[in-house]
């Protein structure tokens, strides 16, 4: 059905319309030119009608427009936008994508003599952005104040100076030829620089062919805008009649969209392509002046893989052409009612457990009967669960204050907490509720002192009661005797298995039966593992067995203490108003990239940890491969206990993904430690190491991270460096429940207000 549009407002970027969910009526304009976007694994003309189109669309399920979805226009930072080469503009948050540099040289925006530019606060900034047609012959303009800049331009495109110039002291646009060869195809890096800091950049606009675009429309500096129609708001996507975003695709997901033809006729086209293949229409039609059309297209064919999804427009004034609202949906499923709040809750944190030597996580040898066999009856094992950080303190305080290291201020080992960090010990008990820790971790949680709320807190091994995971058990249940008549919230920390690797008799032989060479010994700390890195301690196969066999004991040794817990806990009658978590800090390294232990990088081995919530009645075998962080366990707590949600948290509850049968949308997750930091999504991982390097592993094929992908999957790499600058700018305020993920921003996500 066709409906006449009424003549729309101005195109502006209005942040707040976000949020509005009007579903017709509505109606943007489109300003911009009238090409698309190359994908770039394939030479169309940018624009051109590609074959294969069907414009008959099959009828989809009944969509949940309330439940989980990926809202295409509040992520308007995460589009590339082109018109018809590849533009930078400064005045939004869009630019982000292109500036990975770990000090920020980027400042706030300005209007300046009527234009709106970011202040970049140092004399000169990298940016890294792609290039998707081939290496031939191009063109840029930069557009600048010159008199903010201190009259001076330098380019420098992928190491060789591409232009010097003196500027004039007002607004103006700097074009320069790129000679063929120079721009490539795939990742460039472009460095800007003026004469002092404090100048005020408007945008940077790469065209191919020889000829700058100069002198005519400067772009907006988002694709996102609002009209007003029949007095309501609507958000929607325009400004540039090329977009392209690298995005995930969930499963049995839907995208709907309406599009809207103004003045004139226009030719609406939507293309995804996978890496290294051509792109395929998924959708296209023309549409008559004065109409909107709303239609759903199935993504089912793309499900759970990384795209790079097209929306081109084709007109003689694009300008009048505009998608409205695109999301992705999925179909309705089933919903389980929230259950009722808990009574108490357990943590435990097993330090340096790897999510490997469990069964829900791996194929292992190492055996945990009573950890396995909870799982199946109650619990919820969450397979792709990314650390804070691949250290002690940060991950403790993520996993204590739903926080990031950032945020919460323990960047690494000798950090202290920053004041007003919430806590979940002082959440729950503002409520009332008995709070506990118990365990030998000093070292991480005596530093949230400041910012924690303990009824009790006891140390096993140094009140003379032995460091055993069975102490750390047991005066979990003491105190649950002594908070009959009160709520109790119980967390606690296994020093299994951490340094030193304990030989367990009756249990380190399932692992290994040889001769214990004195070397490692029966309890090998962290001097060994030096000792070993360093080139000190020449190692055997045996050793390596030795080594990896009391590791393993120390495992099997820890399922027995879940197995008591969960047993006295039943035998006490709490088992079913108890639930219980058990998760660790970080992994542990066996050499498997050059060194033992953690804290050396941010790989797999150390960052991927298990998660499992045994929540009974909710419970029951549930593998859930949606990615999810230490940051969200807080929250979940909160949520489980039925207390409100606390705005300063930084994750989000995963109970809503519990209670939905069916899938959820794909989430990024971060962990960071120092100066390095990383990115996982459910099948890649992309982390930067301390020397700023970039790596990227597909988990899915190469668990073990073995194979670097940096260099054979630029989709992948465009995607996370895309998402790791948002990452950089934001991460200390980032809020999940109301800015989204990293990859699927809510309404929330801020959008930068230009000065006035």
């Amino acid at each position: 059905m066709q409906r006449k549009i009424l003549k729309p407002m101005p195109v502006t970027l209005v942040p707040a319309v976000l949020a509005v969910l009007a579903l017709s009526g509505c109606v943007l304009a489109c300003r911009g030119r009238e090409t698309a976007p190359p994908a770039p694994s394939h030479s169309e003309p940018p624009g051109r009608k590609l074959a294969g189109a069907k414009t008959d669309l099959p009828s989809p399920p009944s969509l949940d427009e309330t439940g989980p979805r990926m809202d295409l226009v509040a992520s308007q930072a995460l589009w590339h936008v082109y018109r018809p080469g590849l533009v930078i503009p400064f005045a939004g948050e869009g630019w982000r994508k292109y500036s990975q540099e770990y000090s920020n040289p980027w400042r706030e925006v300005v209007r300046v003599e009527g234009r709106p530019g970011r202040v970049l606060g140092r004399t000169a900034a990298t940016l890294r952005f792609p290039w998707t047609k081939a290496a031939g012959a191009a063109s840029l303009v930069v557009r600048l104040h010159g008199g903010s800049c201190g009259g001076k331009l330098s380019l420098r495109l992928n190491g060789k100076l591409l232009k010097n110039t003196t500027l004039p002291t007002g607004w103006t646009e700097v074009a320069a030829d790129i000679p063929p060869g120079l721009l490539t195809q795939g990742e460039n890096t472009m460095v800007l620089a003026v004469a002092k800091s404090g100048g005020a950049i408007h945008s940077i606009e790469l065209t191919p062919g020889r000829g700058a675009v100069s002198g005519g429309a400067w772009p907006p500096s988002s694709p996102a805008a609002s009209a007003m129609v029949a007095g309501k708001p609507c958000p929607a996507l325009t400004g540039f009649p090329g977009l392209l975003l690298p995005i995930e695709i969930p499963a049995q997901g839907w995208l709907r969209f309406g599009t809207a033809a103004t003045t004139e006729d226009a030719h609406f086209q939507i293309a995804a392509y996978e890496e290294g293949q051509a792109p395929r229409i998924l959708f296209a039609a023309d549409q008559g002046a004065g109409s909107e059309q709303e239609r759903s297209v199935p993504l089912t064919d793309l499900a759970g893989k990384l795209v790079g999804l097209e929306l081109a427009v084709t007109a003689r004034h694009p300008e009048s052409a505009s998608w409205i609202r695109p999301r992705i949906l999925l179909p309705k499923v089933k919903v389980a009612p929230r259950p009722q709040p808990a009574r108490n809750l357990v943590v435990l944190v097993a330090d340096a457990l790897r999510a490997d030597r469990l069964p829900m996580f791996a194929t292992t040898r190492v055996r945990t009967p009573h950890i396995a066999q909870a799982a199946q009856s109650m619990g919820i094992a969450f397979t792709a669960t990314q650390a804070a950080s691949p250290s002690s303190p940060p991950s403790h305080a993520s996993i204590q204050s739903g926080c990031m290291p950032r945020s919460h201020g323990v960047l690494g080992d000798q950090s202290k907490v920053n004041p007003g960090t919430p806590t979940i010990s002082a959440i729950l008990a503002h409520a009332g509720i008995a709070t506990e820790f118990v365990g030998d971790a000093n070292f991480a949680m005596r530093r949230l002192t400041p910012v924690s709320h303990w009824t009790e807190f006891h140390q096993p091994n140094a009140e003379g009661k032995g460091g055993d995971c069975m102490a750390v058990v047991k005066e979990i249940l003491a105190f649950a005797d002594r908070h009959t008549a009160q709520r109790f919230f119980a967390s606690a920390v296994a020093f299994e298995a951490h340094t030193p690797y304990l030989y367990h008799e009756g249990v380190t032989e399932h692992y290994y039966r040889g001769h214990f060479d004195e070397a490692i010994g029966r309890k090998p700390d962290g001097i060994i593992l030096n000792q070993i890195v360093s080139g000190k301690l020449k190692m055997t196969p045996e050793r390596w067995a030795q080594l990896e066999g009391l590791y393993d004991g120390e495992v099997e040794h820890l399922d027995e203490c879940v197995g008591t817990l969960l047993e006295g806990l039943h035998a006490r009658g709490l088992a079913e108003s108890t639930p219980v978590a058990l998760l660790s800090d970080h992994g542990e390294g066996f050499f498997e990239h050059g060194s033992l232990g953690h804290a050396y990088g941010q790989y797999a081995e150390l960052i991927h940890v298990p998660l499992v919530l045994f929540l009974p009645g909710l419970g029951h075998g549930q593998h859930i491969d949606t990615v999810v962080s230490h940051a969200d366990l807080v929250p979940t707590l909160i949520d489980l206990m039925g207390l409100p949600a606390d705005e300063r948290v930084q994750g989000e509850s995963l109970l809503p993904m519990i209670l939905r049968d069916g899938p959820w949308v794909p989430r990024v997750a971060a962990s960071e430690y120092g100066r390095s930091y990383s990115l996982r999504s459910r099948r890649l991982h992309y982390l930067v190491d301390y020397a700023g390097d970039e790596h990227l592993y597909d988990l899915s094929l190469d668990p073990s991270e073995k194979t670097d992908l940096k260099d054979r999957q630029p989709l992948a790499l465009r995607y996370f460096r895309d998402l790791a600058g948002i990452y950089l700018a934001h991460r200390a305020n980032w809020h999940t429940l109301s800015w989204g993920t990293l990859n699927n921003h809510g309404p929330g996500f801020p959008a930068e207000e230009v000065a006035r």
